[in-house]
């Protein structure tokens, strides 16, 4: 035999391998050299450990490659390598894993989702207050409202909201009789089998006259922040400006898009005396820095949010509330991943 002909070379190429998502699969090519060579599959350009769910094995000069209980995301490209002392060559083995990503279709199809998200508003002291929206699931979903983060039932009295749902795929909340402490942000969870939805919205009370002090000390603000605000008798100040990059000065809720993977930031400038505490939340629940979000006030004194890496799950409503003994005001944003 002569030197080229030593080195290795495939006697059949792997073939393209199609399995149920939860099977076996198993790659195999036929590889002949002299001396015999030393063979490796790869995918993305990694050598694959035969360890954990991969397993390696030779039957004479065929060469497998066995996968346990694949699921999609073992669909792909994977490179057998062969190498001895002449030469080496390689080829490629293609797997697709089925049934999971029919399954994930028809959770797509199925799962929650807002045709029309529930707007935020602004009623007078004693008015009522009503959200709207229009949700579509299969089967149809179970619609539970919070505010800033719990349950209703366990704030409100049973006669002061109800709950309701219209042929069509409309759901409702109804507040009656507002009053200042009902301010706040206003969620709307919707689930069944297939997976979850959630929307929030932001409900400003008026006080009216006479009852603007129980206004500042119980809710929120209606969201008309001035530049300068006269102290009180008592020398404490509310949060009195609230500027923002894409925060909302008005009762409707900005809307603030941003590329998946990319980084969101909010920046609101408060002041007041005694100095306002700040807190972000999404959605109705308290943000805490961690490993996705960033909370700090800068050299120029703005209170900022950073929500790294943005993912499809942070869409939602952030708030940043701001208040002191004297009162409180908020700001709000709605995120959109893209």
């Amino acid at each position: 035999m002569d030197v080229f002909g030593g080195a290795p070379r495939f006697l059949a190429y792997p073939r393209p391998v199609v399995v149920q998502s939860g099977a076996d699969a198993v790659l195999k090519c036929q590889i002949g050299g002299d001396p015999r060579p030393a063979v490796i599959w790869e995918r993305s350009n990694e050598k694959i450990d035969p360890q954990g769910r991969y397993r390696v094995f030779e039957d004479g000069n065929v060469y497998n490659l066995i996968i346990t209980a694949v699921t999609i995301e073992d669909s792909g490209q994977y490179i057998c390598k062969a190498k001895n002392s002449i030469g080496e060559t390689y080829a490629a083995a293609t797997l697709k894993v089925e049934g999971e990503a029919q399954e994930m279709e028809l959770r797509e199809e199925n799962k929650p989702r807002f045709l029309i998200k529930p707007l935020s508003t602004r009623v007078g002291r004693g008015e009522d207050a009503v959200f709207s929206c229009k949700l579509w699931g299969n089967p149809r979903p179970e619609v539970v409202w919070e505010k800033d983060g719990r349950k209703l039932n366990e704030i409100f009295e049973s006669t002061h909201f109800s709950v309701g749902y219209q042929d069509g795929g409309w759901f409702q909340l109804k507040i009656f009789k507002t009053r200042a402490p009902d301010g706040g942000v206003y969620t709307c969870k919707a689930r069944n089998e297939f997976g979850e939805a959630l929307a929030g919205a932001v409900l400003l009370v008026d006080a009216g006259p006479g009852h603007e002090e129980e206004g500042n000390r119980n809710g929120y603000t209606n969201g008309q922040w001035k530049v300068h605000q006269s102290k009180q008798r008592t020398g404490r100040q509310v949060p009195n400006r609230l500027k923002d990059d894409a925060m909302t000065k008005s009762t409707k809720v900005k809307m603030f898009a941003v590329t998946e993977g990319k980084h969101a930031k909010f920046r609101c400038f408060v002041t007041g005396k005694p100095k306002p505490e700040i807190i972000w939340r999404k959605d109705g629940r308290l943000i805490l820095s961690g490993r996705r979000y960033l909370l700090y006030e800068d050299r120029e004194g703005y209170f900022t949010l950073k929500v790294l890496y943005c993912k499809q799950k942070d869409n939602g409503v952030y708030v940043c509330a701001a208040s002191n003994t004297a009162g409180q005001t908020l700001s709000a944003v709605h995120l959109s991943v893209k």
